[in-house]
């Protein structure tokens, strides 16, 4: 059996399930795995991978074993509390919640696609800025970006990117581009109060999507572009991530001798599937049903490092 964490309004889920459908596997769209009206237990044991046991299903309709569920798709981990709850109850139980999520995630035998780690888990978002380093140790250039609220610091480095400024918040995926003077001064007004992060402008962006080993484009791209899908496939590897969305865009040079390069200018490890055309939803889903249905088996310490292998599995293996 295969389950896909989610929402049977997600295109995405609708159209994986559909294609493991036609190909012969029981499939189901799986929303609020640890609420009504499912119902889950788990018999905790040590040795690492796969050594408890959990049953989940709905009452007269379907039940699955730990080792029934050949591979899983999470598409969304939330968790939303009932009206009459407090703000401080339904954050705790969320918190609760996302950690028995995400250790059952990792104590399944088959194949997860999204299983990502713990600080990813818990913020699915993080800014540009967090995965940098990931990045550059993959090869790959990131749009250039400042924090800090010193207003004459951050004059120089505007005036260093002539093709424009963002104001970028770190708390917010929300940007803004600063096209004015009095824009400007409106984010310097901001820095009396608290830092700001900052990041040149670029042009327009091509979406890609890593699904495994596939990079897959929104569309025809240029050999430049092609050129960095080894260090896309790097990137994925480096951050545990098997299905990952990337946007990459023209930076300018530094000044006018320099050649203009490309920069991933955002990651998104839950991809919104709404933003690729037609043509490439169906290859995405393609190779998500083929990720997914890979022969059962795969080390998981050939994924992770020894240590994060180490620290799931409660001890050395």
């Amino acid at each position: 059996m295969y389950l896909i964490l989610g929402s049977a309004q997600d295109a995405c889920a609708t159209r994986l399930r559909s294609r493991l459908t036609e190909r012969g596997h029981s499939t189901r769209i799986v929303d609020g795995l640890l609420a009504e009206p499912h119902r889950f237990s788990w018999r905790f044991a040590g040795g690492g991978r796969g050594a408890g046991e959990s049953r989940i299903g709905v009452a007269g309709e379907w039940e699955a074993g730990s080792a029934e569920i050949d591979g899983v798709l999470v598409r969304d981990t939330g968790w939303q509390a009932g009206s009459d709850w407090s703000e401080a109850d339904g954050q705790y139980m969320s918190a609760e919640v996302q950690a028995a999520l995400l250790g059952w995630l990792w104590s399944l035998p088959g194949k997860v696609v999204n299983r990502a780690p713990a600080w990813l888990f818990y913020r699915p978002r993080p800014p540009l800025v967090e995965w940098a380093q990931l990045l550059d140790r993959a090869g790959l250039r990131t749009a250039d970006m400042v924090i800090g609220n010193q207003a004459g610091r951050l004059g120089e480095w505007r005036a260093r990117h002539e093709n424009g400024t963002v104001l970028a918040p770190l708390s917010s995926v929300s940007q803004f581009k600063l096209q004015t003077d009095a824009e400007w001064q409106g984010a310097m007004r901001l820095a009396q109060h608290t830092p700001v992060a900052l990041r040149e402008a670029h042009g327009e962006t091509r979406l890609a999507c890593v699904v495994g080993d596939a990079v897959l484009w929104d569309g025809p791209v240029a050999a430049e572009m092609k050129a960095l899908e080894g260090a896309l496939r790097r990137f994925t590897r480096l951050a545990e991530l098997d299905f990952v969305q990337v946007a990459v865009a023209e930076m300018p040079g530094m000044d006018a001798s320099c050649s203009a390069e490309l920069a991933v200018v955002a990651v998104e490890q839950l991809v919104q599937w709404e933003r690729f055309s037609m043509e490439a939803q169906e290859e995405i889903v393609e190779a998500l049903a083929g990720l997914l249905t890979e022969e059962r088996g795969t080390s998981l310490r050939g994924r992770i490092s020894d240590a994060s292998y180490e620290a799931l599995s409660g001890g050395a293996a």
